[in-house]
């Protein structure tokens, strides 16, 4: 269920509006913050008010994934537009910070719903049913994913306060969502009235009101992240291929997926022209999960990765095919890098 339930126990039936409308106001900013951390600002969120329900005083909300940003620009139509950013549940650090909140994985909602998807498509009968297709696959993804969304913002908004601090997260996330929840328990402790709060339905329990200080303490905004903190490094790597991209020009869209030699997943984009020739004059081709020695690129940003380019192929199912880019050419396509020297403890891939 996308729905937050939030129950203030007071003995009347009725409270400060202030403490109410903040309730909404905050999951509202948990849901915008959440969308930039783990989706990069690609998802189409509202959140809106349902009817009110018996009992005490009761806030309800649902949330609602339209789809993706910008859906219909992309010749890819709405399904990889919105996969584009769907299979970004699929990082490390979605997994984890998802995992940290709710205490479930969301990568198996994507991978299902992809698979169902897919094996659909197969078989359509022309442009209409494939178009019906889609629109059918987005509908039911975005259920899963408001699913998640709400599961997660209920969590962060009554988590205690030493939780959040722990997240891995950029710091600008860290800050908006203890803001978030500072700014409810601020006006709950306004109102006298309210003895706790419930966020129902979420396996979490009620939260006392001598536990609201805590968690109404204001953050220290943090100093502004600046464009140049970027950074990029470049290591040789083995990359095993659990999902290509073969269309050149939409991989900036639907991005390659595999594991790194540490067994971490990767999205990544494939920049090797040569390597792209290759497969064009159909010289090699993809089986499950094909593996991959590179030459890759990572940006870097408070110290996570935020993209990931594969720079050269430099192994093809153990066939060497090309050799790695020098430190004059990498600077040509970087720019300033971190300093790039064969003992990456990656040397012994080449051999």
């Amino acid at each position: 269920m996308s729905h937050i339930r939030i129950r203030f126990d007071v003995p009347n039936h009725y409270m400060n509006v202030n403490a109410f409308i903040a309730s909404a106001q905050s999951t509202q900013r948990t849901l915008d913050a959440l969308n930039a951390e783990l989706f990069d600002g690609q998802l189409d969120l509202e959140l809106v008010v349902c009817a009110p329900e018996s009992g005490s005083v009761r806030q309800v909300l649902r949330v609602v994934v339209k789809g993706a940003k910008f859906i219909g620009v992309s010749a890819i139509g709405i399904y990889g537009t919105f996969w584009s950013a769907v299979e970004l549940l699929e990082t490390d650090i979605a997994k984890d910070v998802i995992k940290e909140l709710t205490g479930k994985a969301p990568a198996q909602i994507a991978v299902e719903f992809a698979r169902e998807y897919k094996e659909r498509s197969e078989h359509a009968n022309g442009a209409a049913e494939q178009q019906e297709l889609e629109k059918k696959a987005v509908e039911i993804a975005c259920q899963h994913v408001a699913t998640v969304l709400s599961e997660a913002s209920s969590s962060i908004l009554a988590a205690p306060r030493e939780k959040l601090e722990q997240l891995e997260i950029s710091e600008s996330a860290k800050f908006a969502f203890t803001d978030a929840q500072a700014e409810l328990f601020e006006k709950c402790i306004d109102d006298t009235s309210i003895a706790s709060i419930d966020f129902e339905e979420k396996d979490l329990p009620p939260i006392p009101r001598n536990e609201f200080p805590q968690r109404a303490l204001r953050p220290r905004r943090p100093t502004e992240e600046k464009e140049d903190e970027d950074e990029w490094v470049v290591s040789l790597d083995t990359f095993l291929v659990t999902s290509p991209n073969l269309e050149e020009l939409d991989q900036h869209i639907r991005k390659w997926k595999g594991k790194n030699s540490a067994d971490k997943i990767r999205l990544f984009t494939v920049e090797d022209k040569e390597f792209w020739n290759m497969l064009h004059r159909k010289e090699i081709s993809f089986s499950e999960n094909t593996e991959l020695v590179v030459q890759v690129a990572s940006r870097f940003l408070d110290g996570r990765v935020k993209e990931t380019k594969v720079l050269r192929v430099l192994k093809f199912e153990g066939m060497e095919i090309a050799q790695p880019i020098d430190e004059n050419g990498l600077r040509a396509i970087l720019g300033e890098l971190k300093p790039y020297g064969k003992n990456d403890g990656f040397g012994h891939l080449l051999h």
